[in-house]
């Protein structure tokens, strides 16, 4: 027999019953808060190690995070929470956004 092979550690699968209700859950959330005037937003699943070494603590950025070096030199690291991501997006267009910006 052959192995099987898990997911990554600290993920997991969606089988069909379970992202019916994933679905149904993210549809009424995203529902409910645009009725409410929120805008759905995202940001890159990377990061350069610079936007969270900035406010994070040294075990979040050298013990918690997978970082590696691109093929420019940039340190990278898979994004582990969205605030500063969310912090980076507002400033770089600060000028033009309407306040309090409801994402």
């Amino acid at each position: 027999m052959k192995k099987i092979i898990p997911p990554v550690k600290g993920t997991r699968d969606f089988y069909p019953e379970q992202m019916a209700v994933r679905t149904w859950l993210y549809n009424t959330v995203r529902g409910v808060s645009e009725s409410y005037g929120y805008q759905e937003w995202d940001a890159p699943f990377l990061e350069t190690l610079d936007l969270y070494a900035a406010k994070s603590g040294e075990e979040l950025v050298k013990k918690q995070s997978y970082v590696f070096t691109d093929r420019g030199g940039d340190e990278i690291t898979l994004r582990p929470e969205l605030t500063p991501s969310l912090a980076r997006m507002i400033a770089a267009r600060q000028n033009e956004l309407v306040f309090p910006a409801r994402w």
